[in-house]
């Protein structure tokens, strides 16, 4: 069976041995060239075919990717057998220099397997070889220059065996499991040149060893293995003509010192990437006066002293990313005077300084991708004549004025491609935030007093404030109040479909505040613009809970699938209790993301419950609300005995064209409010149980009376003029009554005496006297 992880081993030593090296950037060095091979048979490359694609009676396929190679896999060790003897019988012209052979189940290689064989290389390969026979490559036609026993499991180096080629040139024993060197691991190999050793478990080395028994050595791969600062220095001590060293993914941790590595004078690239460095002292590796390429990627660097480099004046290439530096003094870097390469991407810079630049007078490519640089200090890339590739990536740039001398350079002065120009993004103020620095005008670059110190605090929430439009006019406006220190900030967003609920989560230091407005911003292109802003009604005091604020709005102006930010502002009262006079006034201001208009999946407002929450129609069973004037509300609400069940928490709100305006916690299980100060109606009353009350739950529309509120005058002359009138009608009533009782008796009148019998009957009387005038 074939080995598919390491099939293209045999590729790569082909390429090593029989192409032109091309140089390759750390963490994997450059390849030196390949060794000088004897004379091939005298068939051109033309001509050649490939020998053989099966061995008999065997399941092996084989295949040629290039001339005189040849790559055989599958079957098991009887394939080693079968294709040995299908090479024995080869003419000169079909004559293999190479065989990449993979099988299954072998664990062992057996002595003189290819006997009568001409082969330069080999690469043989089960994940399962653990033994290699002491006379396994014996009886070879030609002289074998070299050899890869990669992924097995050899847990010593087969010395023996290696010991009967003393010829060999490259040896590849990466991916076993060897644990240690001795004095007899490569005995004889005088003319060794390549060795990697990589992804073993070797942790110990005995001093000396390699240069003792390698002296030709120039090559040695030992990445991703265990050796400490100690094995990892006696490793390689005294390979004169070593040219590539990769230590990367060891265990050498601590400060990188003069006597970290011997003196190694013809070193010219070194890795020490994925060890646990922290730091690197004043004349760091002092013995590798040659040196051209060095990585110290993926380290935990934080420290790099001044004079550091001070033994690197040959140095072209540096990595120190994935580190954390935090700054980078000139004194650090000032004797790398030939460095082209400097990769400080993923650390922790704050600023671009003329430190970090100036000393390096050669510098042609710059990264400081992934950091916190914030900054492009003026003068930081004047000198920078050489540079052609700066790359500045995810970092937070502040485009304020102080970088309009960056700007110009990157337009103006700089010879960078339009792809490095792209990566300085601005993230600072919210107006520009993912604008390219390059296409701002140089007129939005500003600075303000005020605008540093809102966002010194806050941030963009204070930039956004900052940038408000303001009609009316600066001298006669009032100032603006200070900011607060305490913190608002978005915790969660709903969006399903028409209406937006945002929960903001304030600082408990803000208390006592008000709410005051909400500003929506949407993304277009570089730029920010207001796109609405709305009052805001609410009271902490009237909050159950203080430190969460729910505001929803509807979603009428605002377009599904584009980019907005919302921005709340609260107005923060003195609190006598900390010795503040009550009439304080603070800004408390907040900013979301900027957040794409898209449904959300999950409820956002409203913690998610393993029961859905209950029918607030049947649970409230009384809810009644009016109106008494304009921007007046009264509110009764009873819940039903089901819902005073567990902890009963009854709470009104007040709508207005969807945005909350107030709300408040009513008594259980029945209370009353009254809502003052709001503005105008008609009014969306709802009641819901718990703290989260929505336009969907229990709700009632109420309006204010027609006239109520606006009529006032009216309302009073009318009154006026029916207490006139009943003062009118009381005085008649007394007149008419007075004149009833003093009315004149009947005796005062002119009528003569009638008899005594008349007297008696006075009614004819009265009549009798008539007749008688």
């Amino acid at each position: 069976m074939c080995r598919k992880m390491f099939s293209s081993m045999g590729l790569l030593l082909l390429l090593l041995f029989f192409l032109p090296a091309r140089p390759q950037q750390l963490e994997t060095a450059s390849v030196p060239p390949p060794p000088s091979l004897p004379p091939r048979p005298s068939s051109t490359p033309t001509t050649w075919r490939c020998p053989l694609s099966s061995a008999d009676g065997v399941a092996v396929s084989c295949a040629c990717d290039l001339p005189h190679t040849l790559r055989c896999s599958g079957g098991d060790r009887s394939a080693l057998v079968a294709i040995a003897n299908a090479l024995r019988g080869l003419p000169p012209s079909s004559a293999v220099s190479l065989l990449d052979c993979t099988v299954a189940n072998v664990t062992s290689l057996p002595a003189s397997m290819l006997q009568g064989v001409a082969l330069h290389g080999l690469v043989v390969s089960s994940g399962e070889i653990k033994r290699v026979a002491e006379r396994a490559f014996d009886g070879l036609a030609s002289p074998l220059l070299a050899l890869g026993l990669p992924n097995n499991a050899l847990a010593i180096v087969p010395a023996p065996a290696l010991a009967l080629l003393p010829q060999l040139e490259r040896l590849d024993l990466s991916h076993n499991h060897l644990r240690a060197l001795d004095g007899n691991s490569f005995k004889g190999l005088i003319k060794l040149t390549f060795l990697d050793l990589s992804d073993n478990a070797i942790s110990r080395v005995t001093p000396g060893v390699l240069a003792a028994s390698l002296p030709a050595l120039r090559t040695l791969r030992m990445r991703g293995t265990r050796l400490d600062a100690a094995n990892a220095s006696g490793a390689v001590r005294g390979l004169s003509n070593l040219h590539e060293l990769d230590l990367s993914g060891n265990a050498v941790k601590g400060p990188l010192s003069p006597d970290s590595l011997p003196p190694l004078p013809s070193l010219r690239t070194l890795s020490l990437a994925r060890n646990n460095l922290t730091s690197v002292k004043k004349g760091a590796l002092s013995g590798l006066p040659s040196l051209t390429i060095l990585s110290l990627a993926h380290n935990q660097i934080d420290v790099l002293e001044d004079h550091a480099f001070l033994h690197f004046g040959a140095l072209s290439k540096l990595d120190l990313s994935h580190n954390r530096v935090v700054t980078v003094s000139g004194s650090s870097l000032a004797h790398l005077s030939r460095l082209t390469t400097l990769d400080l991407a993923h650390n922790f810079l704050r600023a671009l300084t003329v430190d970090l630049i100036a000393p390096l007078k050669s510098l042609r490519e710059l990264r400081v991708d992934d950091n916190d640089i914030s900054m492009v200090l003026s003068g930081a890339l004047r000198g920078a004549t050489s540079l052609r590739n700066l790359t500045l990536s995810d970092n937070p740039l502040n485009c304020d004025c102080n970088m309009l001398e960056f700007a110009d350079w990157l337009v103006n002065g700089s010879m960078l491609s339009p792809a490095d120009q792209a990566t300085a993004v601005c993230a600072t103020p919210p107006s520009l935030e993912n604008g390219l620095l390059v296409e701002v005008p140089p007129g939005e670059l500003l600075c303000g007093a005020d605008e540093d110190a809102m966002e010194q605090n806050l941030g963009p929430a204070a930039a956004g404030l900052a940038s408000l439009p303001n009609d009316e006019d600066p001298a006669s406006s009032p100032p603006l109040p200070p900011v607060s220190s305490a913190r608002l900030k978005l915790h969660r967003f709903q969006y399903d479909g028409f209406r937006i609920a945002l929960e903001w989560a304030v600082e408990e230091t803000a208390a006592p505040y008000a709410c005051d407005a909400l500003y929506v911003y949407e993304e277009v292109g570089a730029h920010e613009v207001l796109l609405e802003s709305s009052p805001l009604h609410c009271n902490s005091s009237a909050l159950r809970d203080a430190t969460r604020l729910a505001v929803a709005l509807p979603s009428v102006d605002l377009q599904p699938g584009h980019k907005y930010r919302y921005c709340v502002v609260l107005l923060e009262s003195g609190d006598p209790r900390k010795g503040e006079a009550a009439d304080e006034v603070s800004l408390v201001l907040g900013c979301s993301e900027v957040i794409p208009l898209v449904p959300t999946t999950e409820p956002v407002l409203s913690p998610p419950a393993a029961i859905p929450p209950p029918d607030p129609d049947r649970l409230i069973d009384t809810f009644d609300a009016n109106a008494t004037t304009s921007g007046s509300v009264s509110v009764f609400a009873r819940v039903s005995p089901d819902g005073e069940k567990g902890n009963c928490e009854l709470t009104v709100a007040v709508f207005v064209e969807g945005i909350m305006v107030a709300q408040r916690r009513l008594e259980c299980p029945a209370g009353r409010a009254s809502f003052a100060g709001l503005p105008a109606g008609p009014y969306r009353v709802c009641a819901g149980l718990g703290t989260d009350v929505t336009p969907r739950g229990r709700c009632v529309t109420v309006r204010a009376a027609p006239g109520t509120g606006d009529n006032a005058v009216e309302n009073l002359a009318l009154a006026i003029g029916l207490i006139v009138l009943t003062g009118v009608l009381l005085t008649l009533l007394y007149v008419i009554t007075r004149h009833l009782i003093h009315r004149p008796k009947c005796q005062g009148q002119y009528f003569m005496s009638g008899t005594r019998e008349d007297q008696q009957h006075p009614r004819y009387v009265k009549l009798q006297a008539t007749t008688k005038v």
